[in-house]
């Protein structure tokens, strides 16, 4: 069994699709064995992302980021982590592949619904900002 994290961004849950995300979620035969609602901070945005930080657009990433709540989570399955990273698809929604979470529901590169991790070192790292975590 294997465990990724996610995050359902700002647009996500002002546009009240988060049931929609999670049904996808778990249609693909991934269980949500943990969620909760937070407010990002400037310091977890930087931990999620810590490759953009400096970019051009880190900052506009950020305000986005911190201008909403947002749903954290982790996901239990046979290979979760590239399961969920495929599922929610590539970052720019115009190129992303058909049915994925962000070519079905994101609006441009910033607006892109949902985050996943990319590997097991970045799911821990992501995990312990939001969850007491401990797995054997």
């Amino acid at each position: 069994m294997e465990y990724s994290f996610g995050l359902l961004k700002p647009d996500c849950i002002k546009r009240d699709l988060q049931e929609e995300v999670f049904k996808m979620i778990e249609s693909a035969g991934l269980k949500i064995i943990a969620s909760k609602r937070v407010r990002l901070t400037r310091e977890q945005v930087a931990g999620v992302w810590p490759t953009c930080v400096g970019e051009d657009f880190y900052e506009e990433m950020v305000e986005f980021s911190l201008s909403g709540d947002s749903i954290v989570f982790i996901a239990e399955g046979d290979n979760a982590i590239d399961c969920l990273s495929d599922l929610v698809g590539y970052h720019d929604p115009a190129i992303a592949k058909d049915g994925t979470i962000r070519k079905r529901f994101a609006t441009t590169l910033t607006e892109n619904i949902a985050h996943s991790t990319m590997d097991e070192k970045t799911f821990w790292e992501e995990t312990t900002l939001f969850f007491e975590v401990s797995f054997h």
